[in-house]
């Protein structure tokens, strides 16, 4: 995690820089209170998930291996957690009755003829 700038005018903090990810598109995602969001994976596609506000899990399972994780995205800790391809991913918002923001970097830009976007079974 990069460090955090703070003074009275607010806070600055990096969040990635180029040795950290991939650039091909950044987006932001919002999951409303108890809701789940993801269920895919994907087969070249590297994404970077920051939690900006609030608190959610990302459960990580391998497709080939069935091998699982789990991971805590908390605004507290604002760093990106990469997700490599063919791990399943999930993220569901733990907090009880505010949505959670992550911003979210991808690897290579959404192609609707070519999504790269497979459902998990």
């Amino acid at each position: 995690m990069y460090p955090i700038h703070e003074n009275e005018t607010g806070l600055f903090q990096e969040l990635a820089r180029p040795k950290d990810v991939k650039f091909g598109q950044i987006s932001l995602l919002i999951i409303n209170s108890a809701c789940s969001r993801g269920g895919h994976y994907h087969t070249r596609k590297e994404e970077w998930f920051c939690c900006i506000h609030g608190r959610c899990r990302l459960d990580l399972i391998n497709v080939d291996s069935n091998a699982r994780e789990e991971v805590i995205l908390d605004e507290s800790k604002r760093e990106f957690v990469k997700v490599e391809p063919f791990w399943s991913h999930t993220l569901t918002n733990l907090s009880d009755a505010r949505p959670c923001d992550l911003i979210i970097v991808v690897s290579e830009e959404f192609n609707e003829s070519d999504p790269d976007t497979l459902k998990t079974e």
